[in-house]
């Protein structure tokens, strides 16, 4: 029998069926997408998006869909179209009236935006070979096919009449044209491609703001509770603020090197009452700008009502070390939300959240540590699970530590993202290194603010900074692994730890070897790569401390992979770099001396390597290539500074002005066999072209596909390291996760220290030599203890049994 209204969801709570109306998840999703975009001033925006987002769920043909899933009954998901009424609507009542290009723009925006929530897709084919627009294949669908009249009149009837909806787009109208309108401000300086990629990134923004309301009233419908959120205002920042600064009065500023810090620190706080915008904390390693940044985040969010912090940091092992630090310094442990490496691949459903999707983390905290990698997914991903966290970034202030890591392929379109986000959605961006890279240099460059850098670094401060001196020991011919060995054994007989930086996982595991050979009775010797899970390196790092060897009976000799270069707190009284770009050597040599611990000017010694085997490591041949050519140039000045702003500045100004650079910046990837440009995809486009002419050409879906940080997909495999993680591992398969999600979304996160990302060849080799086990837990994968080495890690086609060297 059909319903009086009909229905958006069916569920069983508590052995009962429970019924919501279209109505009903409309008008919440609706309030839900109008505060993710208030901030941004779309809050009628919002409101029009949320209510029309479902429209096409209100024809009995989907009543009878959800009553025969709802019995098991088990339709096809996906066959009842309900996601293309809205376009058609938006682009029939009022594309067509439209009296201004502007109001045409904002048309298409809200169209694509709204029909975007159960997954992107491709305006325009960059590649040519399909026949259709796909925004006109949603406008101009056939009526009987999608039940468009019946669906529209009951809409009408049932959610919101005419009068109403006509008045949320006027607004929504107005409001979308003053956004453009801003942008506009710099339209000689991005001409038509550089407008076009604002457009969709604000589709973009309204898209992540549909998919929040409509998942969020969703999941509380089907768990019959509402998700509790913990808000920050200005009261909640300021006791954080009280905290912190309580536990600054520990900070004992005894030292030259600690009064520094503590200025650094200071000018930091002080910054804070400057108005918004893209700013830069530009500070030598071993500085404390972790702490440093976070005071200011902390004052700035209260000054301004910001409604979060984001801690964006490269690398998962740098993450480790300053999520401690922040977690220490917030009052609020429980507001903290740290997201990285999520074991659990989320399955992108047309109809509702499965199982998977609940165990994905959303944005929704005052404080979030995250990864570069999940920052970049957020902002360029298809997948709808990174689109839905847009929204987040909106009021807040985004602290980018280690900034120089950002991959080249990426430069211009990260540039366009955060000048969008720093002018037209109230975030505060901070950039942190000690190498900024030149930014301007790109054709779309970014917009800092007219104040640009939070501290200024008084000329008496560089003496105190002066820990190291990097020397330079490259040579025509470079030096063998032996030669290299040698120079190791040579260096560290007088001194008390060394720790030597390689390119690749093979050089360092090759040179540990060799290394072992020769080991002394009083040598420590340790290995760290990220063939190593999480708990291991922890394990290391541990039996490393913070100064190796300083005041010990033990020679502490470290061979490393570039995990160690950015943020890791510890400091070594020599450090051997194999030759790669300026950052790499500048974060190497943060690593050494870093609270001048031995009192003194320590070595950070740059050599290079015979034959050296970088594979695909394009961005560090050219790094060794730049940083050669900048070294020939100051070869006759006299004691050229290799860690000042200047020699920095030279570096960059050449490695982004190369041929390579210009060709890496157009991120070009291969669709079908054709090469195609992100940028170009993203914004302009090529391909077919529609008999109508549409302001919006996206390739939204295509370009997420292909808008990958890495060019490889990596997978998480578990190692059973040690015995709490055979525990986790044994609970997954117990009756009680059969039956209990929340269980094991414990189990998993838990086994989340255990994991190793590897590629799809590694994967592969394990796969033929029966070291996986893909059977335990649907989804997860479990390294077999043989392929991994308690001191290096996991061991792909090498296993060290009986060699005097190592035991598995």
């Amino acid at each position: 029998m059909r319903q009086k209204s009909h229905l958006a969801h069916i569920a069983n709570i508590d052995g009962k069926r429970v019924e919501q109306t279209v109505k009903e998840h409309s008008l919440q999703t609706a309030a839900y997408t109008a505060k993710c975009l208030k901030s941004a001033g779309l809050y009628y925006t919002g409101l029009f998006a949320g209510l029309l987002h479902d429209c096409g769920k209100t024809k009995i043909a989907m009543t009878e869909y959800l009553e025969a899933s709802f019995e098991g009954k088990g339709p096809r998901r996906g066959s009842v179209n309900h996601t293309f009424a809205a376009a058609k609507l938006i682009m029939q009542r009022y594309w067509e009236k439209a009296k201004t290009p502007h109001e045409k723009l904002a048309c298409e925006i809200l169209a694509v935006a709204i029909g975007s929530h159960h997954g992107l897709y491709d305006i325009e084919d960059s590649t040519g070979l399909k026949e259709e627009n796909g925004l006109s294949h949603r406008a101009d669908c056939d009526d009987e096919e999608i039940s468009y009249v019946e669906t529209i009149n009951n809409f009408f009837q049932e959610v919101a009449d005419q009068e109403t909806i006509d008045d949320y787009f006027a607004k929504a109208c107005e409001e979308i044209l003053a956004f453009v309108k801003k942008m506009e401000i710099y339209a000689s300086e991005y001409e038509a491609s550089g407008m076009s990629f604002m457009f969709g990134l604000l589709a973009r923004l309204i898209t992540s703001a549909v998919i929040e309301g409509d998942r969020r009233d969703t999941a509380e419908f089907m768990n019959g509770k509402s998700i509790d959120l913990l808000q920050a205002d200005q009261k909640f920042w300021q006791r954080q603020i009280e905290y912190m600064e309580g536990q600054l009065k520990n900070f004992h500023s005894d030292t030259p090197l600690n009064k520094v810090r503590s200025d650094i620190s200071n000018q930091c706080k002080i910054f804070a009452k400057e108005k918004g915008g893209i700013h830069r904390l530009t500070v030598q390693t071993g500085s404390g700008k972790t702490l440093a940044s976070l005071r200011y985040a902390l004052a700035h969010a209260a000054e301004y009502n910001k409604e979060r912090i984001i801690y964006i940091i490269p690398l998962l092992s740098v993450l480790d070390q300053n999520s401690k630090d922040i977690h220490t310094y917030i009052k609020d442990n429980q507001c903290i939300l740290e997201h990285h490496s999520n074991l659990v691949k989320t399955i992108e459903d047309q109809e509702e959240l499965d199982k998977r999707e609940l165990m994905t983390e959303t944005w929704d905290a005052p404080v979030i540590i995250s990864t570069l990698v999940q920052l970049l997914n957020i902002l360029f991903s298809h997948k709808s699970t990174a689109i839905r966290r847009m929204n987040s970034l909106c009021n807040s202030v985004i602290i980018i530590d280690e900034v120089q890591s950002l991959p080249l392929k990426f430069g211009e379109l990260f540039n366009m993202v955060l000048n969008f986000l720093a002018e037209h959605c109230g975030v505060t961006i901070i950039l942190c290194s000690a190498t900024q890279p030149a930014f301007e240099q790109f054709k779309w460059s970014l917009h800092l603010a007219e104040n640009i850098d939070l501290v200024k670094i008084k000329p008496e401060y560089e003496q105190v900074f002066r820990r190291t001196s990097i020397i330079n020991k490259i040579t025509p011919q470079g030096m063998t692994l032996d030669e290299l060995s040698d120079f190791a054994v040579e260096n560290v007989e007088n001194k008390d730890s060394l720790l030597i930086i390689c390119n690749t996982k093979k050089t360092a595991r090759e040179l540990y070897k060799k290394l072992k050979l020769v080991k002394q009775d009083d040598w420590d010797i340790c290995h760290l790569s990220t063939s190593m899970c999480k708990e291991h390196r922890n394990k290391v790092l541990n039996r490393i401390g913070k100064t190796p060897g300083l005041n010990e009976e033990r020679k502490v000799i470290c061979i490393s992979t570039q995990l160690v270069e950015a943020g890791i707190d510890f400091s070594f009284e020599s450090v051997i770099r194999i030759w790669a770009g300026l950052d790499s050597i500048v974060q190497a040599a943060g690593r050494c001396n870093r609270n001048n611990d031995w009192e003194k000017i320590c070595p950070v010694y740059i050599v290079n390597l015979q034959n050296e085997s970088l594979g695909s490591l394009e961005y560090i041949k050219e790094g060794q290539k730049t940083l050669e050519s900048v070294l020939h140039e100051v070869e006759n000045q006299r004691n050229q500074d290799y860690l000042s702003p200047a020699f920095t500045e030279r570096y960059f100004k050449r490695l982004y002005s190369s041929v390579y650079s210009e060709k890496e910046t157009q991120f070009i990837v291969k669709v079908h066999n054709q090469p195609l440009s992100i940028r170009t995809m993203l914004s302009t486009n090529g391909g077919l072209k529609c008999n109508k002419h549409y302001y919006l050409k996206q390739a939204f879906k295509t370009a997420g596909e292909n808008c990958k940080v890495f060019d490889d997909d990596k997978s998480d495999v578990i190692v059973a390291y040690d015995e709490k993680a055979k525990e986790y591992q044994l609970n997954l398969t117990s009756a009680k996760a059969e039956n209990d999600i929340q269980y094991v979304k414990e189990q998993l996160k838990n086994l989340k220290p255990y994991t190793v990302s590897l590629f799809e060849n590694e994967l592969r080799a394990l796969r033929e030599d029966n070291k996986l086990e893909e059977v335990i837990f649907p989804g997860v994968i479990f390294l077999d203890k043989s392929a991994y080495s308690d001191e290096l890690g996991v061991c792909i086609g090498e296993y060290f049994i009986d060699d005097g060297i190592l035991m598995s």
